[in-house]
């Protein structure tokens, strides 16, 4: 009898990891315990158990002082995590990553009102956290025609990992039409896709199917289904203990499987056992002692280096490798196996590069995701990918914890800003500023500050990352506002920016709050409107004017700061001086000239010829351009005297000495 292993059998990589945690865990001090079962199988839970980490069914019958809780790779709900907290338990949590993806998907589908429904097994710990993650608010169903009565505005339906993905697929054709929006999330392990794939691929090839794994194990059952629908005998068993050779009379082709919480050193136990079938008696097969628990130790100590006998890293993984040699376009990396990966250029960095020269070296560590591994042993790999993950693990982290990150705001879309934070995130229009900001482009090349408000690795259209600017804006100008009403007072200078401009003057930005410039306090003159001495941005010097501190209202002065159009005047001009002016008014005794703006001189009627006048209007008109002789300046009443008369005279007088002059010269 010949026997064949499955290529995908055994510890997934959410187990390995969680196993990994385990040894982590007795290494530190103080007493541990699991959550439930660490994973489903009763082998691993009582290896574990035996070096002293012993699982509790619920939280309260931890009473040691220094107590630490390991999460069971099948997820814990919120509220255990909370009661974990207010026990000041250390915590270690081995929740396989892509259940924790599910929780993050169900709960997010809850926030935006979705009918959640979750294809699996309702008793299952596995189910039970997913729906603690929604609030207990989901249909589970575990096949289709449960899913035939449920009905809802929008609809979003996730799986068990270990459930079988055409089953799934069915439940997912059964909602259709169900309602007006459907999610369907395949949040089915790849890796017990592979591992079923690989098992009906071998049943189809065999006599008879062994399916090693613990009854209570899900994806062990769904395997033994797989394997079933070929129609060929199927067996489960827990280990080599339970092997009957009455099963393998007439058997000339065996193949043989494992769950995902299946560990190595059973599948070796089995696997030997049946290498020795044939030489040995069939009485004797049950007659064979267990392996020592002492080799089970020692392969658990070195459970990595054996499982590569089994199975090689397939599509996704990520691996650890080191650079063996680097050109302009690719890099080529030694991962362990027989051949190399090649990293493509476009696979090495998140950001654009020329060369791969510039960023590794041969004999640097990297880790790489393999993205193909094709027959003939060619591997694509990607560290783009890997770095990819690894920001997306750090905004994750930053989400979670409420913290800021830095970007560069990069462009513009319809709704908002693109913004580099590692990678493409989204900020929509009405996040930009705590105020509507008309021109976001103004935006573009600036960085600053954001805070995550939604995170969803999971979303294939539009952004993971969506930012915002609005509380933090507000946040700090609540504090600068703080701040300037502390300092502020009457009678200082400040220097501002021009906020916004409105037909009655321009609000002005002073660090911390918006005081107003009524236009009336911007210049001497009179001005028409507010927009014909400023632009919004512009920096301007104000002066305090007037504060009220229980309206929290800032009155400002730009005129306060300003000469007179009288100080500039007189500081030009003196009496006896000729000056050109505007007649502006015209009063029975006399005409108004108008020097500078907002500054008007009287010539008094008998100041307007040298002659006797009856009326003003008989010698000037409004908008007439006159020279007249400053007569008189009185600075306390601020009036000035003028003479268009003895400017005549004056200017007649210049002119004959002038033709004097120039006679006695000839």
């Amino acid at each position: 009898m010949q026997t064949r292993l499955a290529k995908n059998a055994g510890f997934c990589a959410g187990v390995k990891r969680a196993v990994q945690m385990a040894d982590e865990c007795l290494k530190e001090p103080g007493i541990w315990y699991t959550l439930g079962p660490l994973v489903h199988n009763k082998s691993v839970v009582r290896y574990y158990e035996n070096r002293g980490l012993a699982p509790v069914e619920v939280l309260a019958e931890i009473k040691s002082p220094e107590r630490g809780v390991l999460l069971r790779t099948h997820g814990s709900t919120p509220e255990i995590l909370e009661l974990a907290q207010r026990m000041h338990l250390k915590v270690r949590d081995a929740t396989c990553p892509l259940v924790k993806e599910i929780h993050q998907i169900v709960s997010q589908m809850r926030q935006e009102d979705y009918e959640i429904v979750i294809f699996g097994d309702e008793h299952h710990p596995e189910v039970q956290a997913i729906l603690g993650w929604c609030g207990y608010r989901a249909r589970v169903v575990m096949k289709s025609q449960d899913a035939e009565a449920i009905h809802g505005k929008k609809i979003a339906l996730v799986s068990q990992t270990t459930k079988d993905e055409n089953e799934f697929l069915q439940v997912a054709r059964a909602l259709q039409g169900k309602s007006k929006e459907i999610r369907v999330f395949n949040t089915i392990c790849s890796a017990t896709r592979k591992r079923q794939e690989a098992a009906r691929e071998l049943s189809n090839q065999v006599d008879l199917m062994l399916v090693i794994g613990d009854p209570q194990s899900s994806n062990t059952s769904t395997l033994v289904k797989e394997c079933q629908s070929t129609g060929v005998k199927t067996i489960r068993i827990n280990d080599a203990e339970d092997l009957n050779p009455d099963w393998f009379k007439g058997i000339d082709l065996l193949g043989i499987t494992a769950g995902a919480s299946t560990p190595d050193w059973i599948i070796k136990e089995v696997m030997e056992r049946m290498a020795n079938l044939e030489d040995e008696k069939d009485t004797q097969l049950n007659e064979q002692a267990p392996a020592p628990e002492s080799n089970q130790e020692d392969s658990f100590a070195k459970m990595e280096a054996e499982m590569a006998d089994f199975a090689s890293p397939t599509k996704g993984d990520i691996i650890k490798g080191t650079v063996i040699q680097v050109l302009d376009d690719e890099v080529m990396v030694d991962v362990g196996g027989k051949s190399e990966g090649i990293i493509p250029l476009r696979e090495l960095s998140l950001n654009d590069v020329g060369s791969a020269r510039d960023l590794v070296n041969v004999g640097d560590e990297i880790e790489v995701m393999i993205l193909k591994w094709d027959d003939d042993g060619n591997i694509l790999l990607s560290k783009k990918k890997v770095d990819s993950q690894k920001l997306l693990d750090k905004l994750e982290e930053r989400f979670k914890e409420d913290q800021t990150v830095e970007g560069t705001i990069t462009g513009s879309v319809k709704g908002g800003l693109l913004v580099d934070v590692g990678v493409t995130a989204f900020l929509p229009a009405s996040h930009v500023d705590d105020t509507y900001v008309k021109n976001l482009d103004e935006y573009i090349g600036r960085t600053l500050e954001f805070k995550i408000i939604e995170f969803n690795r999971n979303k294939r259209r539009g952004s993971q990352v969506v930012l915002s600017r609005k509380e933090l804006v507000a946040e700090e100008k609540s504090r600068l506002k703080k701040e300037f009403w502390s300092k502020i007072e009457e009678g200082q200078t400040i220097t501002g920016h021009i906020k916004r401009i409105v037909d009655y003057g321009a609000f002005i930005d002073l660090g911390g709050y918006e005081g107003l410039l009524h236009v009336s306090e911007i210049d001497h003159r009179r001005i028409e409107h507010p927009s014909n001495v400023f632009q919004e941005g512009d920096e301007v010097e104000v002066y305090i004017l007037g504060l009220d501190r229980e309206k929290e209202r800032v009155s400002l002065s730009r005129k306060k700061l300003l000469k007179s159009p009288w100080e500039q005047l007189v500081g030009q001009y003196q009496e006896s001086d000729l000056i050109e002016g505007t007649v502006v008014r015209i009063t029975p005794f006399g005409a108004f000239v108008e020097l500078a703006p907002g500054v008007d001189g009287l010539v008094h009627i008998s100041q307007l010829a040298n002659r006797r006048v009856e009326k003003p209007e008989d010698v000037v008109s409004v908008g007439d351009v006159v020279t007249t002789k400053i007569l008189n300046i009185n600075n306390e009443e601020k009036k000035i005297s003028l003479s268009i008369r003895e400017a005549q005279a004056e200017k007649e007088k210049n002119e004959v000495e002038a033709y004097l002059d120039n006679q006695g010269e000839e």
